[in-house]
Parts: C-alpha cells; structure tokens; sequence
C-alpha cells in the first residue's frame, strides 16, 4: 500500500470520526438532560430514543464503525509496508501507537521508494553490438577472424 493511500484512509476515518461523534454525543445528551439527579442517583432514570434523537444515535454509531475499520486498514497498510521496506523503527512505532502511530506515519513515515526498472532494459543489446569479427574475451575468436595479436 503506497502512502498516499495510507494518508487518504487516515483522513477519511478522522473525518468519519469528527461526524460521528458530532452526531452521536449531542444526541445521547440530549435524551439523558430529562433525568432528574433524584431518578440518576437511584438509577432509575429510563432512557428513550425517539425521531432525531434516535436518529443521531444510529448514523453516529454507524460513521464511528466505519471509521474505526478504515483506521484498522490503513493501521495494517502502514505495518505490512513498513515491513516491506524494512523500516523497523517505524514498524514498532506504529504497532505500538496503533491510531496515533499510524498518524504520525502517514505525515512522516519513510517516502515511497520508485519502482525497480526491468532488467534487461528494452532495447538491449542495441542493435549491431557487438561489432562483426569481434568476441568477448576469453572466448575463442570466431571462424575467419584474424588473429587478436600479431603473428610472427
């Protein structure tokens, strides 16, 4: 997984997460301001969803989910590319933060290496190498060749 990836899938949580608990918590709040101390102190207050309340509740929970899987994928983006490129520090800092950790990658973390060229590379040998009459040394000379030193 290349970093940019990682770094999009960090924010998309972050930003699934602000939502959700901008959502969740007033919601939450709002049907547990009608219990009075004397109903908190027994608990006996009972707590009951009703329209928008129980609205904000469900799409909450359901953008905090959601957030906490994207984070968990790019958590383990972060740690099976980290291993790949054989970044151990960055590997224990990330298992070790986990959410945090894999933040602080995301913006840090080591810059994607450029992809390795194919080897041979297209167009080799070039054309007329090598050069008629000529063998690589150590071989013997082709057929008709004259000799590579002079005779006497």
């Amino acid at each position: 997984m290349r970093k940019k990836t990682i770094m999009w899938l960090v924010l998309t949580a972050l930003v699934l997460t602000i939502i959700g608990i901008a959502l969740f918590v007033p919601s939450i709040a709002t049907v547990t301001s009608h219990c009075t101390p004397e109903q908190i102190n027994t608990n006996t207050c009972s707590v009951s969803l009703q329209g928008g309340q129980a609205t904000g509740v469900v799409i909450g929970s359901i953008l905090l989910l959601a957030s906490g899987i994207i984070w968990l994928v790019a958590w383990i983006g972060a740690l099976i590319r980290s291993a790949k490129m054989q970044t151990w520090v960055w590997f224990v800092i990330v298992l070790l933060f986990s959410g945090l950790g894999t933040l602080i990658y995301a913006l840090f973390g080591p810059k994607d290496r450029p992809a390795p060229t194919m080897y041979p590379p297209t167009g080799y040998p070039p054309a007329g190498y090598p050069p008629a009459g000529y063998s690589p040394p150590g071989y013997p000379p082709p057929p008709g060749a004259p000799p590579p030193y002079p005779q006497t």
